[in-house]
């Protein structure tokens, strides 16, 4: 195992980081703004994502460097270690398939893998020291402003852990809204120049809207007759979105004073706790827009079924497959999320109680906000035909198989879309 020198002045903080970076390891989207970054991967005036493979390289690297070799005891703390890290972040597995794999329960599991993480943490503690980085993006605030700015991150961070979820049209179009008075006194036009369909974003939508508040409102405090475009494009696992100023000449010169200062900090912690990148676009020295770049939410699952095994033995299935999963015991509450989230695809229960799933499907493939949403039965019950002939998409009989499952899903990529 490491040494105790490893381990020396190393912080519970960076410690979580450490294993946050390892199950974020395969997701570059979210290794762009993570907060290991800066103090693993020298500056660099490198495009996020390439910085951010830098990040994931490291980190793979090390577990290469962890395997102790053919010599090494099996079950010996080394072998266990390298063995643990293989398991779970590269080939994928669950928690409980490699508890199962080391034999021990889960209570036992949790506690080897903090005593593994700890140690990979104090690896990388160590080296954390040879890497210098500096400041490359936007200023911190003044000491006068630390105690207002750390209560922003509390409140951004509390509304991050909420519904990950957002669409991008739908919020700019509130924003603009919210903001058309301030633009009119000011002689500015939004013109908004987003695609028709934009893939939904995994961020909170009310954080996703004051830093979009933030980012129009701090231009138009600095612009006068002008136009204001947002723009966006979808690439590699993120909707890029551009706010910029037209002519760039309307925008006064960028401030340097500690307001200015203070607002952009509070955009860029803003961005940063909503696992987002934010870039000032700086122009003959205005900043004369930004962009924000957004993770592009997992592809959702609805699970309806009312039996709570069943929604969790879905629910670990689509996990381990990348989906993000809601889940819903009622008709009622199915069609609710179905309409808040308009998830990739439902799986649907034909029996329930009250309103069973035959109800459900009708309701789902009539309500237009619903009706092109793939639906997928799961069911004891032999009715495929008379589920397909309702608007079903496809059909598995219980006990679903998590192949069964996957397979259903993945060919919806290659299944028309219902008119």
């Amino acid at each position: 195992m490491t040494s105790t020198q490893d381990h020396e002045h190393l912080t519970p903080e960076f410690a979580d980081q450490v294993a946050d970076a390892y199950e974020h390891l395969h997701d570059l989207v979210a290794l762009r703004t993570h907060p290991l970054l800066d103090q693993l991967v020298a500056p660099s005036a490198e495009a996020p994502a390439k910085r951010a493979r830098r990040l994931h390289d490291l980190l793979r690297d090390l577990i290469d460097e962890l395997d102790p070799g053919a010599e090494a005891p099996s079950f010996s703390a080394e072998w266990r270690r390298h063995r643990y890290m293989v398991m779970r972040y590269l080939k994928g597995l669950t928690h409980q398939a490699v508890a199962d794999q080391f034999a021990i329960g889960l209570r036992q599991y949790y506690r080897v893998r903090k005593e593994i993480l700890d140690d990979v943490a104090g690896i990388l503690w160590r080296r954390r020291a040879t890497c210098d980085p500096q400041s490359t993006g936007i200023s911190g605030p003044g000491e006068g402003t630390e105690s207002q700015l750390e209560m922003l991150r509390l409140e951004a961070a509390r509304l991050a852990q909420v519904d990950r979820y957002a669409r991008v049209q739908e919020i700019v179009a509130g924003v603009a809204q919210l903001l058309e008075p301030l633009m009119r006194q000011r002689g500015l036009h939004l013109a908004s120049e987003l695609p028709p369909q934009l893939p939904a974003v995994s961020v909170q939508q009310d954080l996703l809207r004051q830093m979009l508040v933030g980012l129009l409102g701090y231009l138009t405090e600095r612009t006068r007759e002008a136009t204001v475009r947002v723009s966006s494009s979808a690439d590699q696992g993120a909707v890029d979105l551009s706010v910029r100023v037209d002519p760039p000449e309307a925008l006064e010169p960028a401030g340097q004073g500690e307001d200015s200062s203070r607002k952009l900090s509070e955009l860029q912690a803003f961005a940063t706790i909503g696992e987002c990148h934010l870039l000032p676009l700086v122009e003959c020295e205005r900043i004369i827009g930004f962009e924000l770049s957004l993770p592009i939410a997992l592809r959702t699952v609805l699970v309806v079924d009312d039996n709570e095994g069943v929604l969790q033995l879905l629910t670990r299935y689509l996990a381990a497959h990348g989906y993000r999963v809601l889940t819903a015991s009622t008709s009622e509450e199915a069609l609710s999320k179905a309409e808040r989230f308009r998830p990739y695809a439902i799986t649907v229960d034909l029996m329930m109680p009250e309103h069973d799933g035959w109800e459900l499907l009708q309701r789902l493939t009539m309500q237009p906000s619903t009706s092109r949403i793939p639906i997928i039965v799961c069911s004891v019950l032999k009715q495929r035909e008379l589920a397909l002939s309702l608007g079903a998409t496809a059909y598995i009989e219980k006990p679903v198989t998590e192949e069964a499952l996957v397979t259903a899903l993945e060919a919806l990529d290659r299944t028309p879309a219902r008119s």
